[in-house]
């Protein structure tokens, strides 16, 4: 679960009837965020490839040879970063569990102590109850904003280039077959729809997380609904091309037709043959009885 309060947000989870101890249960959310920041570098080096996919020049000078090993390096690099920030800057402590304790009970009925959790907390209260900017926090945050532009750029610059390559392609194409250019445009449409659902599932949303906190804006329980979006990303993003090219979308729409118009086929069918083997064994068996 993801909470913001105040000028901190958390990543929890409550550990009370969980197999893992509190901090077991940290270094599980560690792992969880590092994901995240793993996700972040392959929707960048998913465009980069595309791009290298379509242009020739580019691909020979910066995908050729032992370089392509560099976009499966950087996935894991990200991946790692998070989850080392995470660890070092973002652990729970008696301080953090007082700040949270009230909110953490009202919105989930949950004692602080039952939850393990990473915190993000900017500004912190010192023993005469002011509040002061943790710059080893903003720093943590600028490195986890540089992975998220980066990622960014690479979404929109090399997917830019790439609708830009295909437009002049399409723009060329009088002399190709209409299926040809039909594919073509499958292709660049499909490439548009998933260009724009990272930046509505998980760009815009990781950027509300990062930036209320840090202006001390509490947002409440919109913060699960950012965890949500994000948790629904990896099962929207195949959509576009499941439904907007041609061969896919058949492929799809024929699968389903044949399972509701045939109760024994696809996978209706393994289960008529369960039903099928069951019934020939108690007759067998009546047979014997006999």
């Amino acid at each position: 679960m993801v909470h913001s309060y105040k000028a901190a947000f958390v990543v929890f989870r409550n550990f009370k009837n969980s197999d893992f101890d509190r901090e077991q249960s940290f270094i599980l959310i560690v792992v969880y965020c590092g994901c995240f920041g793993f996700s972040l570098a392959i929707f960048g080096v998913h465009f980069v490839y595309r791009y290298g996919a379509v242009v020739k020049e580019f691909r020979e000078k910066w995908l050729g040879g032992k370089r392509i090993y560099i976009l499966f390096f950087m996935p894991i690099f990200y991946g790692t970063w998070w989850s080392v920030l995470c660890y070092l800057y973002f652990h729970y402590d008696n301080t953090t569990d007082d700040y949270m304790r009230k909110t953490i009970f009202d919105g989930y009925d949950t004692k602080i102590e039952d939850t393990s959790y990473i915190i993000v907390l900017f500004h912190p209260v010192d023993e005469n109850g002011n509040t002061y900017p943790d710059i080893a926090v903003f720093a943590s945050i600028a490195c986890m904003w540089f992975m998220i532009l980066s990622s960014v750029f690479c979404v929109f610059f090399f997917g830019l280039k790439c609708y830009l390559r295909i437009s002049h392609a399409l723009s060329k194409t009088c002399t190709v077959s209409s299926v040809t250019r039909s594919l073509q445009q499958q292709l660049f449409q499909a490439l548009v729809v998933q260009t724009i659902i990272p930046l509505i599932l998980m760009y815009i949303p990781i950027a509300i997380l990062f930036t209320f906190p840090m202006i001390a804006v509490d947002i409440g329980f919109a913060s699960s609904f950012i965890a949500m979006t994000i948790a629904v990303y990896p099962a929207i993003d195949p959509l576009p091309n499941m439904f907007i090219i041609k061969n896919y979308r058949k492929a799809v729409f024929s699968f389903f037709a044949a399972i509701f118009k045939n109760p024994c086929s696809s996978i209706r069918r393994a289960q008529c043959t369960q039903v099928e083997l069951v019934s020939r064994s108690e007759t067998a068996q009546n047979i014997g009885i006999l």
